[in-house]
């Protein structure tokens, strides 16, 4: 039964990295892995983590299973960080990791809500996949302008302002990836109201919360959104921030 099944293509960031690690160069640079390296090569474990790890060996007395949503306690710091504090507003649960996140997500508004999701151009990699998977119709709206290297902003609020009610638009919290450019507090309003005013939904992916400018000033787009009242989701990772990567520490 196995003998048709074809193999999926290669991941391309990480075939980078295996050709990375082929290459005889002593001066050689991995630029394709979002993945935070040292002067050596290394990715460290943080020493916070170090510690929080042991305060969890040391106070752990099971192995049972979690409730469906995950750790209660997780979820509440999660909110913490992302919004300044609790929200009644909000439902969290424990992705494995910020992919797993926007899976969760697309597997919702494929079942509730949307059929169709707008994405940046140029976005991750992987966001056409992860979405396409889940059976949503991926589309794309104007981001970057590579003459000026900046936010081709006409485009965009232009394009915002032609999506349809009931779609669902993907935007990037902080540290636009694979741009770097990312949208004032002025630009986040202008979002917000668009949405609120024609009706479709968001899906941030808050991948690198702390990166840009700082914890609080990262989540500038989040908080314009939740004041403007409508309904979106957040996929949050702290693979980067935490320096977590096998360790799949998602939410939504």
């Amino acid at each position: 039964m196995w003998n048709n099944v074809q193999a999926a293509p290669e991941d391309a960031i990480l075939g980078l990295t295996e050709a990375f690690k082929k290459d005889p160069r002593p001066g050689k640079i991995n630029l394709g892995v979002g993945v935070y390296k040292d002067e050596k090569g290394n990715t460290p474990i943080l020493e916070s983590v170090k510690i929080a790890e042991k305060r969890i060996i040391e106070s752990q007395n099971t192995k049972s299973y979690m409730p469906i949503a995950g750790e209660a306690v997780y979820g509440d710091e999660v909110q913490k960080m992302i919004f300044g504090s609790l929200c009644n507003r909000s439902a969290t649960i424990h992705t494995p990791g910020g992919t797993g996140a926007l899976r969760v997500a697309s597997e919702l508004l494929r079942q509730f809500s949307s059929k169709t999701i707008w994405v940046s151009n140029p976005t991750w990699a992987n966001h056409n996949n992860i979405f396409a998977a889940a059976g949503l119709t991926v589309k794309e709206y104007p981001y970057y302008n590579p003459k000026t290297k900046d936010l081709d902003a006409e485009g965009f609020l232009a394009a915002l302002e032609k999506i349809p009610a009931g779609d669902c638009v993907l935007l990037h919290a902080c540290c636009h990836n694979p741009s770097g450019v990312d949208l004032s507090a002025a630009q986040w309003k202008q979002v917000a109201a668009i949405a609120a005013k024609n009706g479709w939904s968001a899906l941030v992916d808050f991948a690198y919360q702390g990166f840009g400018e700082s914890l609080e000033a990262d989540r500038v787009g989040v908080e314009a959104l939740l004041a403007s009242g409508i309904d979106f989701f957040i996929a949050s990772s702290f693979s980067k921030n935490f320096g977590l990567y096998r360790e799949r520490t998602g939410a939504n």
